[in-house]
């Protein structure tokens, strides 16, 4: 043999035994299938019902672990490995079943008797995917998760597969999930945070409760809307310490409402664990005198909303596990969407770039290096609430009754008080319609007016936009009926509005009666229900007013 062969021969050698050693190494990253490690075989009899050669073969598939069917009727398996990177494949067609037999059990097709061969024929593997009797021997799954949650009771997850009922059929992939007894890292966030009122304060924490526990009322808990008087004040920092972990996708506004809608919807199709659906840095539009989508207001109601717009595909119906948030500087939000909020209100005093937080920068330095500090001090403030047996707060009022009450107990639970205490007032303040009627309201209260009074108030206070629908701006007349058809549609509510020197709040009366000796008449007052005062500033010395 010549030399050359002889060399040929040895890299070779070489290359298998580096083939083998690679080959074991890999081997080593996944386990090794049931089917070469097991002894027990399934006999698939040929002469017997095929229903129960697909229920005996369901049972053993099950019995490794690792297979569970998709919530919907006969709509085959879902092969989840094992390890928190686990990301669920879809087993709908015959030859992946088959591929998935093979590892996992060793079979041998018998007839009359007679050993026909180790596969089960492709017909009969079809067939399986779609038949109750296979595929109800394996647990339903709604989602793989990687991060704690509450089930619809309120327990939380461990490691492992758990049935908390339809919807909440969950395969938790992650560690053991730590519960600590303080909020201290959520206090010195909060503390450098411009917060208007000490309610938006509790309202942020109130936030990071309802992405916790998201998956809690699917179509009644409310869009986050974080608001601000100036750029840079916190909105985004605000969304991200709200957000936590949980995965979070931004789309930019659109004032035109099928553009938003394409954009969410082909978002939350690409990226179906999406947790917060964060509409960013709404702005008003020319023209626009609001910030309104008929979109978001349904997918804020809805418990399973079906996705679907133009040339995003096929119609998709989804469980609402979706979190909205909304940031706005100035921009005033519509009374409907303002229905469904949770305002956040920050007013931030001097230039923000000068800010030099004790904490570091929060959003870019203090949350990332506290996240699982802050998640786990609010799953200590469920477990604490929990502990002291789930009370409610019965004193908020907000049409999403049920998140209220329950977000609003877990809070007070632990010391956080004037959860939506500032409701009716950012109401007041970011819709344009409350708002103008609180400003009309403050220049004459307590005092019955006619229509065609209001009206021309209005005109001399720059409110017509405001309080007149369009189409009715142009005539005395038209004022006088447009602000007539406003004043009704919001009577017996209240508003908050500032003076120069108070904040007032006020309730809109509507009364049909003879005021003095004339014909009845209908007319409207504001009636003040309470007026703060506004605090003094410290006296300012005279000579120093004068330079």
């Amino acid at each position: 043999m010549s030399d050359q062969n002889i060399a040929t021969m040895n890299d070779w050698a070489s290359a298998q035994r580096r083939w083998a050693q690679e080959a074991g190494s890999r081997a080593a990253d996944y386990p090794d299938p049931p089917a070469l490690t097991g002894k027990k075989e399934l006999i698939w009899d040929e002469d017997d019902h095929p229903v129960r050669n697909y229920a005996r073969l369901g049972r053993q598939l099950a019995a490794a672990g690792d297979l569970y069917r998709r919530p919907d009727y006969a709509s085959s398996l879902l092969l989840v490995p094992a390890g928190p990177d686990a990301a669920p494949a879809v087993i709908d067609k015959g030859a992946r079943l088959a591929a998935v037999v093979a590892d996992r059990v060793r079979v041998r097709v018998v007839k009359a008797g007679n050993t026909r061969g180790g596969q089960i024929p492709a017909g009969h593997l079809t067939t399986m995917l779609a038949c109750e009797a296979f595929l109800q021997q394996f647990p339903p799954l709604d989602g793989v998760v990687k991060a704690p949650h509450y089930l619809s009771d309120f327990t939380l997850i461990s490691p492992g597969y758990h049935d908390g009922g339809p919807g909440q059929r969950l395969l938790y992939v992650g560690p053991v999930a730590d519960v600590a007894d303080s909020t201290d890292a959520i206090e010195a966030f909060l503390n450098v945070m411009p917060f208007a009122t000490d309610a938006d304060r509790t309202n942020a924490v109130g936030g990071a409760l309802t992405v916790l526990l998201r998956n809690h009322w699917p179509g009644a808990k409310p869009a986050v809307v974080a608001t601000a008087t100036k750029s840079h004040a916190g909105k985004d920092t605000l969304v991200a310490f709200a957000a936590g972990s949980a995965p979070k996708l931004s789309v930019s506004y659109e004032a035109t409402d099928w553009a938003l809608q394409k954009a969410v919807v082909a978002a939350l199709k690409q990226y179906p664990e999406t947790g917060v659906l964060n509409v960013e840095n709404a702005r008003l539009g020319r023209g626009d005198r609001q910030i309104a989508s008929a979109f978001l207001e349904r997918l804020l109601t809805d418990p399973e909303p079906v996705l679907f717009s133009t040339g995003t595909g096929i119609p998709a119906r989804v469980k609402n596990h979706v979190v909205v948030t909304v940031t706005t500087n100035h921009g005033t939000v519509s009374e409907d969407l303002m229905n469904r909020a949770l305002p956040i209100h920050l007013n931030p005093v001097g230039d923000v770039a000068d800010r030099r937080p004790a904490i570091g920068n929060p959003k870019l330095e203090y949350l990332p290096k506290n996240r699982a500090r802050i998640e786990a001090e609010l799953r200590g403030m469920v477990e604490r609430w929990k502990a002291a047996g789930r009370p409610l707060d019965e004193r908020v009022c907000h049409p999403f009754t049920d998140w209220a009450r329950t977000v609003g107990g877990i809070l007070l639970a632990n010391g956080f008080t004037d959860f939506l205490g500032n409701y009716r007032a950012r109401k007041s303040a970011d819709d344009p319609v409350r708002r103008g009627l609180g400003l009309l309201g403050t220049a004459r209260p307590d005092v019955w007016l006619r229509p065609d009074d209001w009206a021309r108030l209005a005109v001399t206070l720059g409110l017509v936009k405001a309080v007149i629908p369009d189409g009715e701006c142009d005539t005395d007349k038209s004022r006088e009926r447009g602000v007539g058809v406003v004043l009704s549609a919001h009577r017996d509510e209240t508003f908050v509005a500032e003076t120069d020197d108070a904040v007032v709040s006020l309730v809109l009366e509507k009364k049909r009666a003879r005021f003095g000796a004339g014909e009845a008449t209908t007319r409207y007052r504001f009636a003040t229900l309470r007026a703060t005062p506004m605090p003094e500033d410290e006296v300012v010395n005279a000579a120093a007013q004068e330079v």
